[in-house]
Order: structure tokens, then sequence, then C-alpha cells
């Protein structure tokens, strides 16, 4: 029987895994002979994909856009009787029609299409 202060063996406990880091790549020389072309070329693609990685990742920003987040909290924010996702603007207005028509052509198709299949066939 085993008593309340009873060891069960050894502790499972791991230790943590080792940290793993990558070198920089090396640089790319300037004088190249003809048997390093193929190592070159390599090392050209290697720096190219690891700069096209960083440039399309989340933490570069587009250069080319402006931070309109001010201006738009202002708009949304505005207390002017207007529901959230009508407050964009004509565009916004046309889109939800849109949608609210699509919406009930669809309810309406549905239910139509329920009572021919509720009929039976005319032999």
């Amino acid at each position: 029987m085993h008593g309340a202060g009873c060891h069960r063996g050894p502790s499972l406990s791991r230790p943590p895994p080792p940290s793993v880091s990558f070198p920089p790549p090396p640089p790319v020389p300037f004088v190249v002979a003809e048997d390093d072309r193929s190592e070159l070329s390599m090392r050209v693609l290697r720096a190219a994909r690891f700069g096209l990685l960083r440039s399309l990742g989340p933490a570069a920003p587009p250069r080319h856009l402006h931070n309109r987040v001010r201006e738009h909290q202002k708009l949304f924010q505005e207390d002017n009787g207007l529901p959230v996702h009508l407050k964009g603007g004509a565009m916004d207005s046309a889109l939800y029609h849109f949608t609210t028509l699509v919406c009930s052509v669809g309810t309406c198709y549905s239910l139509w299409s329920l009572a021919q299949a509720s009929r039976p066939k005319k032999n």
C-alpha cells in the first residue's frame, strides 16, 4: 500500500530546449571567380528570399499609405443618428441596399421553390 508521503519515482521534468539562432548570411564578394558563381548565385537567391520575406511580413507597414485612423474615428464616433454601417457615406448605403435586395430576392425564390416542390407532380 502507498502511504501519503510515498515517493513515486524520478522527476519527469525536462530541461528547456536549446534556443536556435541562425547566423547572419555571409557577405557577397565583389570579385567572383568562375568556380564560385554557383555559390554566389545561391547566396544572392538566399539574400533575395530573406529580403522579400522581410518586406512582405506583417512588421513592414506600407509606405505609400497615409494613416487615417484619427479621421475615421471622428467620422464613426460622430452622433448624427445614423447606424454605424451607414456612416461611411453613399457607398455604404448602396452596398447596404444591394445586400438587402439580394437577401429579399433569395428568400422569395427559396419560398417559391419550396412551394413548387411541395405540390404533387402531374402525370
